[in-house]
């Protein structure tokens, strides 16, 4: 089992921080968060989105810097898992780039950019429009030798399993896959946990770990909201998960992406190694 954190839940530490902090946790790798943060946000108390003082910087993050962080990495006997930028469907140059980045730190994944759905155009345009930004996405992860993955999220086109199978079935597993995430499911697009994983087939290739709740509202009819929870409380069964996913042959990564605030950065990487590993050994 190779566990991993991605550093959206690691907002208020630094990769210099947090690259012994995970190797103390018992954590096999990182999962840098990869993306610019606007000027106005970097005086604000550290945040997942916001401020987020463990991300990657494209725009200005040197090739020297990448270096540095791949040395310190291996120094620490960790892996780069994966780079993950928040693309834009169609933006084959910045694909590029975090290929090419990703690559550099000896990373080899990183998550690429899928429509949003949010009823203002049609499904199927959205889909053609993914298709063809995936053919340069393919093309790329030849030339660079980094896969790019889908991540089943909700509000997206690959809300779910079967989406996201649609989608990338017509390319090789071996350049474009799946992230898989269970807890964007309880948001949106759940399955039959066991049903999806066996229909991406040799397409998966990753899996996040949070989970999540539904919640009604404070008023008679009020719409029910659904939230971020702790990993171990939410309507996830992270035992099942583990034993579908064992049911399939996976070996991947697994990498926490906790929001719910329960404990601090450092004590929730902790309790997660111990807590998924135990659970692991019982599914």
């Amino acid at each position: 089992m190779k566990l991993s954190v991605f550093t959206v839940a690691t907002p208020d530490l630094t990769p210099a921080e947090l690259i012994p902090i995970a190797k103390e946790a018992g954590l096999d790798g990182l999962e840098w968060r990869y993306t610019s943060t606007a000027p106005e946000r970097r005086n604000e108390a550290p945040s997942f989105w916001g401020n987020n003082l463990c991300t990657i910087d494209p725009a200005t993050t040197t090739d020297e810097e990448l270096d540095a962080l791949a040395e310190a990495v291996r120094g620490h006997g960790l892996t780069t898992a994966a780079l993950t930028p928040y693309l834009t469907a169609g933006d084959v140059e910045g694909t590029e780039r975090a290929m090419r980045h990703a690559a550099r730190l000896g990373a080899k994944a990183i998550r690429v950019g899928v429509p949003r759905y949010d009823r203002t155009a049609d499904y199927n345009d959205l889909f053609s429009k993914a298709v063809a930004y995936l053919e340069s996405v393919e093309a790329l992860s030849k030339k660079y030798g980094v896969k790019g993955l889908v991540e089943t999220h909700h509000q997206t086109i690959t809300a779910s399993a079967s989406l996201a199978h649609r989608l990338v079935g017509r390319f090789s597993p071996e350049h474009v896959g799946v992230l898989y995430d269970p807890g964007n499911l309880i948001h949106e697009g759940y399955e039959n946990f066991r049903m999806g994983l066996e229909l991406l087939g040799p397409h998966l290739a990753h899996v996040h770990v949070k989970n999540a709740g539904w919640f009604p509202g404070e008023t008679a009819g009020a719409p029910w909201t659904c939230r971020w929870v702790a990993m171990d409380r939410g309507i996830v069964d992270w035992k099942q998960v583990l034993a579908d996913l064992k049911s399939v042959g996976y070996d991947g990564w697994f990498g926490v992406e906790d929001f719910s605030g329960t404990h601090d950065t450092k004590t929730m990487l902790a309790t997660y190694a111990v807590w998924f590993r135990s659970l692991a050994e019982q599914a």
